[in-house]
């Protein structure tokens, strides 16, 4: 990840560490509290009491630590969308957070007797994780909605149509919005009013920003190139004003790359930002180690499923289907069935998420949660796939979006993936409308990815498993960026010479 794009990923990162840290200090603490007296009257000093608990507990502590800020992350709480959220419905959360880890460490206590906490430590503990989790998301959650940055948008009247409210939308919950700075014509056309207004004329640009104390400059690409603005540019940047492209604002507030606003340059650009070693070598490793506890942990359930196809609709119990991988080569993958044997016998069709009159009993409710993917982990081992990237396509369904999406062939340059950022982040698509949305998460994966990314795509993996699929307010909140993005993009504003 680069530049401005890592600001999202790095303040999630960043909180999930705070989270992970509070849980292991309150079971320090909790120790000391309850233990620390009768450790003193033995003549423990603060350091011997200190590596006493750490050595005693810390299975828990570091189980704790993680699966906390995990269950955190899977309930939303370090996304954009959670600045909305009211401290109530937060607190219910952290709360429902704390109460599953310190479950999920009473497991494994009686698992292993000799790593038990005990009853005083572990309602100490529990005491101390609340109040300090709390004050953390509470402080955050201020800190954010009071130093918002101030931004003006820049050369685009055709927002002019937009409600203020749709705006504030496309900007996202890090971005104040002051007004419009426009070439001397648009300015005066302006329909402006006291929610959208105009704050001056781009000749005016460095006396706006000192008056209006604006931190940030909304623009097309293209103004980024324009000779009459480069010098303009150059000189607020260098005294802090950050001057940002709708796409790379798409990227860090929402995360996807409308395929509109996609340049030559940014594909050059997003080419080059994946780092070799992880591609080649970390996500290789990464892949075999989380396949390999996948089937540890799952083959249970997959000996389940089996049976369940095999009683519920018969043989075969697996299905092989041809997929494009990396640069455009073919492989098998096995899913176990969730339609019946004759479901294409007219060709090929895209599954829909809902209503699909060719799926099983239990096809239904295994495609909903995934349990049909599980047989692909085999896929990984042997290398065709990766555990996150793009969704393979179908041969069939590839020549057809090659053919109406210029952008589709960009997907086959990285491995696909048993999941990806686009699963979890756009509903089941069934239509080349969908294909596109889709398109644009796995550009924005493949220019970002990175092992940390792809361990925050796992974990919101369990999350729409568990809530069986992306739901449709995820593509509704998309599309409308979307449309925003699109609007803005189309109707460039001619230069001054044209307009005079």
């Amino acid at each position: 990840m680069n530049g401005s794009q890592t600001r999202h990923w790095v303040r999630v990162a960043r909180s999930f560490l705070v989270d992970g840290f509070i849980l292991v200090f309150a079971f320090l603490a909790g120790t000391l509290i309850r233990l620390g007296p009768e450790w003193a009257n033995d003549g423990f000093g603060f350091i011997q009491m200190l590596t006493l608990s750490v050595q005693q507990y810390w299975p828990g502590m570091l189980l704790g630590g993680l699966f906390f800020p995990s269950a955190v992350y899977v309930c939303g709480l370090y996304a954009p969308k959670s600045f909305y959220r009211g401290i109530l419905p937060r607190f219910l959360l952290l709360t429902l957070c704390l109460i599953l880890t310190f479950w999920i460490l009473a497991a494994l206590f009686y698992l292993n007797f000799s790593t038990r906490i005990g009853r005083g430590v572990m309602l100490l503990s529990i005491l101390i994780a609340t109040i300090l989790v709390l004050i953390h998301h509470i402080n955050s959650t201020f800190y954010r909605r009071r130093f918002r940055e101030r931004c003006a948008i820049l050369n685009l009247p055709q927002l002019e149509g937009f409600a203020l409210e749709e705006i504030e939308q496309f900007l996202g919950p890090e971005l104040s919005f002051c007004g419009f700075i426009l070439e001397k014509k648009a300015a005066m056309d302006f329909a402006q009013n006291d929610e959208m207004p105009v704050l001056g004329t781009i000749e005016q640009l460095e006396s706006i920003i000192k008056d209006h104390e604006i931190s940030k400059i909304l623009c097309n690409t293209e103004e980024l190139a324009d000779p009459r603005l480069y010098r303009k540019f150059c000189n607020l940047r260098y005294s802090g004003v950050e001057v940002t492209s709708l796409i790379q604002h798409c990227e860090e507030a929402h995360q996807y790359v409308p395929l509109q606003l996609v340049t030559p340059e940014w594909l050059l650009s997003a080419s080059s930002m994946p780092h070799r070693l992880y591609i080649r070598k970390l996500k290789r490793a990464f892949d075999i180690v989380v396949s390999l506890g996948f089937l540890l942990f799952l083959w249970p359930l997959m000996l389940l499923a089996a049976l369940g196809v095999l009683i519920t609709s018969g043989r075969p119990i697996l299905y092989r289907q041809e997929r494009v991988g990396h640069f455009g080569r073919s492989f098998s993958v096995a899913k176990f069935r969730t339609m019946r044997n004759d479901a294409e016998k007219d060709g090929a069709k895209w599954s829909s998420a809902k209503g699909d009159s060719r799926v099983t009993l239990l096809g239904g409710f295994f495609r909903k949660y995934r349990i049909d993917e599980l047989p692909q982990l085999l896929n990984i081992l042997r290398g065709e796939m990766s555990f996150v990237g793009p969704r393979p396509e179908r041969p069939e369904f590839v020549d057809m979006l090659n053919s109406e999406l210029e952008l589709n062939p960009e997907r086959l340059m990285v491995q696909p993936g048993l999941t990806g950022w686009a699963q979890v982040s756009y509903p089941y698509g069934a239509s080349v409308e969908d294909a596109s949305r889709k398109l644009e998460y796995d550009l924005y994966y493949m220019k970002n990815m990175s092992l940390f990314l792809d361990l925050f795509i796992l974990l919101d993996t369990v999350r729409t498993v568990l809530r069986g699929g992306a739901t449709s307010e995820d593509a509704q909140r998309h599309n409308r960026y979307f449309l925003a993005a699109l609007h803005v993009s189309r109707d460039k504003v001619q230069p001054a010479e044209a307009q005079s």
